[in-house]
């Protein structure tokens, strides 16, 4: 839900609604977007329940495919390429819904993890397209945003702290070493 009333504030209706909007606007916006995804999510539910003969799990899997493309697209071409718009992350996620619906009605009986590939590079080849259209941001409103090396070096007053225990590197292997086990005992 956050992450949904923040792209639909920050990246749309800021720039493209009401732009110059105050703080106290943006809050309310987000508000009511809040109550409009929850009255969706409710009827949206009881249609599910009502009407479907398979498990919802089935069905909220391919859901997800529906959203996922649009908002995989923004998130990693906002995080490791510098050249992503605004313009080009908003076509990325305007177009993940209706075309998830189109590929669906044009090809019946895709698996829904097919669709949703398909749906993420047509979502990636047009927020490239669109973003390379339209104006970047200077490089100095991106420092520290978009992901490099150096993104994974602690910074030296940290590097101190994180030792042994606290180091990342080694709960990184520890659930790495978990979920190994895991898969060879209960496969």
């Amino acid at each position: 839900m956050g992450a949904h009333l923040t792209i639909a504030t920050v990246d749309f209706y800021v720039p493209y609604i009401r732009k110059g909007a105050s703080d106290n606007e943006a809050v309310m916006f987000g508000k009511l977007a809040a109550v409009g995804t929850l009255v969706l999510g409710v009827i949206g539910a009881l249609i599910m329940i009502a009407g479907f003969d398979r498990p919802v799990f089935i069905y909220l899997l391919s859901a997800y495919g529906y959203f996922t493309p649009g908002i995989a697209t923004m998130f990693l071409m906002g995080i490791l390429w510098r050249r992503t718009t605004h313009a080009g992350a908003l076509v990325a996620g305007i177009l993940t819904l209706p075309l998830s619906f189109a590929l669906e009605k044009a090809l019946p009986g895709i698996p829904f993890l097919n669709r949703t590939g398909i749906a993420f590079w047509v979502c990636m080849a047009a927020a490239t397209i669109v973003s390379l259209l339209t104006k970047p941001k200077p490089a100095e409103e991106l420092e520290g945003l978009i992901w490099n090396r150096d993104s994974l070096k602690l910074p030296p007053q940290m590097r101190d702290r994180m030792r042994s225990i606290r180091n990342p590197a080694v709960w990184w292997a520890i659930i790495t070493a978990v979920v190994v086990a895991m898969y060879i005992v209960y496969r």
